[in-house]
């Protein structure tokens, strides 16, 4: 029977070409350098995530089914800070990774469906945010039951785990310590690595993208046209003997102009946080994967989607007023100003 490396064997490249492509990321003060980056993100990223999924968990006021998706997604970040003690163990190294292969083989593949889960979740709460500001009130109950958010939240987690086990179980690929990195990652050792960080690069990448530019664009025009709309509306209002009324009317309807202008613009702001901060992460490293020479900013490009582990907290969570607000009350232990607490904090402060 043909082994898979023959299988594979005419599309590699050149046993020369490989050779001159080595690289080892050997400067112990760049990883140093990296290593502080994982150890702030883990820092950081523990604290916001854990903040996410506690004020939700506090409060039912925050328990919407948009928020199931943020909630998820500080889950999938919270995962990826928690593998990043492994990286960093294997990056303060001088001589490879300290601990037994199969815990850093398990940190990879953790770390790996941690990233891909957030990536799609992403693009799931792009799509929900598309749904409540498009789609009437009946229409989101109908996508939006608690059987479908439970399918799409599994989605989310089973496709990316599928992408991070499959390959290597079929020999494409290995998971465990990066010699030429220094982290847990795949094994670059394996002649067919190319072709796992070529498919992670396709999967991972590209499909959310997609989706999250189509979800944004279309909120931010029909917010554009629903504006338009209703500014351009004529003042319908008799103008015989009632001036005091259209006075009035002209007033409110100066007022909605400008509260709408405002809703535009904070609207706007906020899709171009989420988009430029998905770009900014993810990209970097999405292309660095699909090429496979791009093999020195590897470590580098990885640090900064890592890094979205942080950020997302921030744009998803503490923009939203309700979420600064339980922020505070729990970092501050005032437990009984938590707005509509749930049965579990009530419990909890009974406990005490």
């Amino acid at each position: 029977m043909t082994s898979q490396p023959e299988i594979f064997g005419s599309f590699l490249p050149p046993k020369d070409e490989l050779a001159e492509r080595h690289f080892k990321f050997e400067s112990y003060t760049q990883r140093c350098i990296l290593a502080s980056i994982f150890i702030l993100v883990f820092l950081t990223g523990t604290i916001g995530n854990s903040l996410v999924i506690l004020s939700v968990l506090f409060s039912r006021k925050l328990r919407t089914f948009t928020n199931v998706f943020v909630v998820n997604l500080s889950a999938s970040d919270l995962l990826i800070c928690c593998t990043l003690s492994m990286n960093i163990v294997a990056l303060l190294s001088r001589d490879g990774f300290p601990l037994p292969e199969w815990i850093c083989a398990c940190a990879a593949f953790l770390a790996f469906t941690g990233a891909g889960c957030s990536i799609y979740t992403l693009a799931a709460i792009a799509f929900s945010r598309w749904a409540v500001i498009t789609r009437s009130i009946s229409t989101q109950r109908s996508w939006f039951t608690s059987k479908k958010l439970v399918a799409m939240v599994t989605f989310t987690w089973i496709f990316p785990a599928l992408i991070a086990f499959l390959p290597p179980y079929l020999g494409l690929g290995t998971l465990g310590y990066a010699e030429k990195y220094g982290t847990c990652s795949h094994k670059t050792s394996n002649e067919l690595s190319d072709y796992y960080s070529l498919l992670q690069g396709v999967l991972f990448y590209p499909i959310p993208l997609v989706i999250i530019i189509v979800c944004y664009y279309q909120v931010f025009s029909f917010v554009r046209s629903h504006t338009k709309h209703i500014i351009d509306q004529p003042d319908i209002s008799s103008t015989s003997g009632q001036a005091s009324q259209n006075h009035l009317n002209s007033k409110n309807q100066l007022t909605t102009k400008e509260r709408l202008s405002k809703r535009q613009i904070e609207i706007t702001k906020n899709l171009f946080y989420v988009v430029l901060a998905f770009l900014i992460c993810i990209t970097p490293f999405g292309v660095s994967l699909m090429i496979p020479p791009s093999d020195p900013v590897i470590p580098w490009t990885s640090a900064l989607l890592l890094f979205n582990s942080c950020v997302n907290p921030i744009i998803y969570a503490t923009k939203h007023p309700n979420f600064k607000s339980i922020f505070r009350q729990i970092i501050t232990c005032r437990w009984a100003e938590i707005p509509e607490p749930s049965q579990f904090l009530k419990l909890l402060r009974c406990g005490k």
